[in-house]
């Protein structure tokens, strides 16, 4: 079982569409960046009011540029093509 209900149910089909409409290369290129995305990162966090499963609050995220996040460039960061 997921660790969060959220991530149950519809998020696995969430979670693919958004890997493979960005390709599975990360968005957020941070330092260390292994620009294979292996996760799905939340642009606004939920906490914050972003929507948890809004395909344009989403985006394809490699595991160091998405656990090296902090909630100050979460609010301020757009995604990039």
């Amino acid at each position: 079982m997921a660790r969060k209900p959220h991530y149950a149910g519809p998020w696995k089909q969430v979670r693919r569409r958004v890997l493979d409409r960005d390709e599975h290369r990360c968005q957020i290129r941070a330092h260390g960046c292994l620009q294979w995305a292996t996760e799905v990162d939340h642009i606004l966090p939920v906490a914050l009011g972003g929507a948890w499963w809004d395909d344009d609050n989403l985006r394809a995220a490699c595991r160091p540029c998405n656990l090296g996040r902090n909630i100050k460039a979460r609010t301020t960061s757009s995604r990039r093509w």
